[in-house]
């Protein structure tokens, strides 16, 4: 239970909304106190949430630890590994290269990257047979390209993570599909390594170059990166799984030490603010504070389903724009966001989510594979649920 004093507790420190913000003050102060429920209950370690409207933000938390043993206090300042949160960073670079005329999105991916030319399909019952269609960029984008979600054949993490994105590239050229361009929704984190090496292709720039010239330093996102530097370690969050009731981390290199593959799919790291930056600069239309990387024009079409009637996981609940996952029905409301909202998870238990009707950008960091779930979804409903209008 949400006790009086705990709710007061943390009305007086995290609290930010005022009475004309569009929230529920009493209804907005009860998720951190939720959060920290949660913490105490090791079903997370910590977590970081960030609530904003109309680009004020109207409360930003942290409750728990972000590492356990000795004990580090999270704060709001905390680096998490972002995961597949840095799918729709990549959209964003491929749509503002196709903005500078430096690609289309129904270019063939074998344009720039040769290897793609006339892949295989692999049938379920093993078979071979020539592609039907176009495999195009807008494909990938939507993960409607056919492209599976493994890693090439016989290629494990750790050496992934030392070819760069170019032999990775062309390794996965190489790889059948696993259905027709178009034929089915099929998530695919590959599909967007590929983007990133058209990133590169079209723009002459490594990608992470390109991302950090064209999108953090122009937005002022100071703790966004690709390769962790060591001057950062300190703020890194570790990854903790729940085992009979208890946490035990995850993994022993959160800081991907040696690694070059500047990975599209899954690789950055970064904060609730600066998350929250780049999605309030993608919900008003592709600017903010004079800062314009997208246009309205871009936003748009990257925030409107491009799948169609195709289901994910046999569900109407949402389709995919460009990377964006977007709310389609009232099936996807379970966690009360309105249809047409737009968003993205990471793998690590973190989410950023956004409803331009409302003028919402909400950010969710936590780090654990599967015991973040329930925290995650319960921070999404009780946002939507304090928020009042108009």
């Amino acid at each position: 239970m949400i006790t009086l004093s705990l709710l007061a507790s943390c009305l007086c420190s995290t609290f930010l909304a005022g009475p004309k913000d569009g929230f529920d003050p009493v209804r907005l102060a009860a998720i951190p106190a939720r959060m920290k429920q949660f913490c105490e209950a090791k079903q997370v370690a910590g977590t970081v949430v960030l609530v904003a409207r109309h680009g004020k933000t109207v409360l930003l938390d942290a409750q728990g630890n972000a590492t356990l043993g000795p004990d580090r206090a999270m704060r709001t300042d905390t680096i998490f590994q972002i995961m597949s949160m840095t799918k729709p960073v990549t959209a964003i670079a491929v749509v503002m290269c196709a903005e500078r005329g430096l690609l289309l999105l129904d270019d063939p991916v074998e344009k720039y990257i040769p290897e793609f030319h006339n892949p295989m399909v692999k049938e379920s019952d093993g078979k071979m047979r020539p592609m039907k269609g176009r495999l195009t960029i807008r494909a990938l984008l939507s993960h409607t390209g056919g492209i599976g979600s493994n890693d090439p054949a016989g290629l494990d993490d750790d050496q992934k993570r030392k070819l760069t994105l170019a032999e990775y590239g062309k390794l996965l050229g190489h790889e059948p599909l696993i259905a027709d361009p178009g034929d089915r929704i099929s998530y695919s984190g590959p599909g967007f390594a590929a983007l990133g090496r058209i990133v590169e292709v079209a723009s002459g720039q490594t990608f992470d170059q390109f991302l950090q010239r064209n999108i953090f330093e122009p937005l002022g996102m100071k703790d966004t990166f690709m390769f962790a530097p060591q001057a950062m370690y300190q703020r890194i969050a570790s990854v903790y799984v729940r085992e009979n009731g208890a946490l035990k981390a995850l993994e022993e290199n959160p800081f991907r030490r040696g690694a070059k593959l500047a990975n599209p799919a899954g690789g950055l790291y970064s904060t609730a603010q600066d998350m929250a930056m780049l999605l309030e600069c993608v919900s008003a239309g592709g600017e903010l504070n004079g800062v314009r990387i997208l246009s309205p024009a871009a936003v748009d079409t990257m925030s409107t389903i491009q799948t169609g009637s195709l289901l994910m996981d046999n569900s109407d609940a949402q389709g995919f724009g460009l990377s964006f996952a977007v709310i389609r029905s009232g099936s996807g409301m379970m966690a009360l966001k309105p249809v047409g909202s737009f968003g993205h998870t990471g793998a690590f238990g973190t989410e950023f989510w956004t409803n331009r009707q409302r003028g919402i950008v909400a950010v969710f960091m936590s780090q654990g594979l599967g015991n973040s779930d329930e925290v995650r979804k319960t921070f999404d409903t009780m946002v939507n649920a304090a928020f009042v209008g108009p």
